[in-house]
Protein backbone atom coordinates (compact mmCIF):
# COMPACT_ATOMS: atom_id res chain seq x y z
CA UNK A 1 0.00 0.00 0.00
CA UNK A 2 1.79 3.58 -1.13
CA UNK A 3 -0.88 5.88 1.26
CA UNK A 4 -4.25 5.86 3.14
CA UNK A 5 -6.46 7.89 4.31
CA UNK A 6 -8.45 7.46 7.84
CA UNK A 7 -11.67 9.18 9.08
CA UNK A 8 -13.34 9.24 12.06
CA UNK A 9 -16.74 7.83 10.82
CA UNK A 10 -17.28 4.72 8.64
CA UNK A 11 -16.66 5.27 4.89
CA UNK A 12 -19.33 3.67 2.58
CA UNK A 13 -18.85 4.92 -0.70
CA UNK A 14 -15.61 3.95 -2.32
CA UNK A 15 -12.99 6.02 -4.87
CA UNK A 16 -12.92 6.72 -8.08
CA UNK A 17 -9.30 7.32 -9.68
CA UNK A 18 -8.86 9.40 -12.91
CA UNK A 19 -6.66 8.35 -15.26
CA UNK A 20 -5.42 12.00 -14.74
CA UNK A 21 -3.81 10.76 -11.29
CA UNK A 22 -6.38 11.85 -9.04
CA UNK A 23 -8.61 10.08 -6.07
CA UNK A 24 -11.60 10.92 -5.23
CA UNK A 25 -13.70 9.57 -2.31
CA UNK A 26 -17.00 11.60 0.18
CA UNK A 27 -16.96 11.76 3.17
CA UNK A 28 -19.97 10.78 6.20
CA UNK A 29 -19.37 14.45 7.41
CA UNK A 30 -20.16 16.08 4.18
CA UNK A 31 -16.83 16.74 2.17
CA UNK A 32 -16.00 15.38 -1.43
CA UNK A 33 -11.78 15.39 -1.34
CA UNK A 34 -9.28 14.48 -4.33
CA UNK A 35 -5.94 13.41 -3.48
CA UNK A 36 -2.59 12.75 -5.92
CA UNK A 37 -2.80 9.42 -6.74
CA UNK A 38 0.71 8.96 -6.67
CA UNK A 39 1.46 10.46 -3.09
CA UNK A 40 -2.03 10.82 -1.01
CA UNK A 41 -1.64 14.81 -0.67
CA UNK A 42 -5.27 16.20 -0.31
CA UNK A 43 -4.90 18.53 -3.28
CA UNK A 44 -9.18 19.29 -2.92
CA UNK A 45 -11.97 19.25 -0.92
CA UNK A 46 -15.49 20.63 -0.95
CA UNK A 47 -18.42 20.32 1.29
CA UNK A 48 -21.35 19.07 -0.26
CA UNK A 49 -23.30 20.26 3.41
CA UNK A 50 -24.66 16.06 4.37
CA UNK A 51 -23.11 13.36 4.05
CA UNK A 52 -21.84 11.93 1.44
CA UNK A 53 -21.85 7.53 0.99
CA UNK A 54 -22.18 7.39 -2.48
CA UNK A 55 -19.13 6.58 -4.76
CA UNK A 56 -18.10 9.35 -7.14
CA UNK A 57 -18.24 8.26 -10.72
CA UNK A 58 -16.70 10.09 -14.10
CA UNK A 59 -17.84 10.55 -17.35
CA UNK A 60 -16.61 12.43 -20.67
CA UNK A 61 -19.11 14.70 -22.15
CA UNK A 62 -17.80 16.58 -25.40
CA UNK A 63 -14.65 16.52 -24.85
CA UNK A 64 -14.78 17.51 -20.42
CA UNK A 65 -14.22 15.12 -17.94
CA UNK A 66 -17.00 15.41 -14.94
CA UNK A 67 -17.06 13.69 -11.65
CA UNK A 68 -20.33 13.56 -9.68
CA UNK A 69 -21.62 11.87 -6.58
CA UNK A 70 -25.19 11.50 -4.60
CA UNK A 71 -25.12 13.21 -1.06
CA UNK A 72 -27.50 12.52 1.63
CA UNK A 73 -27.97 10.61 4.73
CA UNK A 74 -31.17 9.03 4.11
CA UNK A 75 -32.69 5.55 5.00
CA UNK A 76 -32.28 4.36 8.89
CA UNK A 77 -28.97 6.66 9.28
CA UNK A 78 -30.81 9.50 10.92
CA UNK A 79 -32.06 6.58 13.78
CA UNK A 80 -28.50 5.40 14.29
CA UNK A 81 -27.08 5.93 18.04
CA UNK A 82 -23.84 6.08 19.21
CA UNK A 83 -20.38 7.36 18.47
CA UNK A 84 -20.88 7.54 14.43
CA UNK A 85 -24.34 9.42 14.70
CA UNK A 86 -23.07 11.81 17.67
CA UNK A 87 -19.73 12.41 14.91
CA UNK A 88 -22.45 13.19 12.19
CA UNK A 89 -26.16 14.35 13.65
CA UNK A 90 -25.42 18.07 13.03
CA UNK A 91 -25.33 17.24 9.37
CA UNK A 92 -28.51 18.15 6.81
CA UNK A 93 -30.68 14.92 5.90
CA UNK A 94 -31.23 15.81 2.45
CA UNK A 95 -30.40 14.21 -0.53
CA UNK A 96 -28.58 16.04 -3.45
CA UNK A 97 -26.66 15.42 -6.72
CA UNK A 98 -23.17 17.35 -7.28
CA UNK A 99 -21.55 17.41 -9.87
CA UNK A 100 -17.56 19.36 -11.24
CA UNK A 101 -15.65 19.58 -14.21
CA UNK A 102 -12.52 19.04 -14.39
CA UNK A 103 -9.76 21.40 -15.39
CA UNK A 104 -7.50 20.39 -18.23
CA UNK A 105 -4.31 20.72 -17.90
Amino acid sequence: MEWEVTNNAPLWGGVLTTKGGLVFWGTPEGFLKAADAKTGKEVWSFNVGTGIVAPPITWDQDGEQYIGVAAGWGGAVPLWGGDVAKKVNFLNQGGSMWVFKLHKG
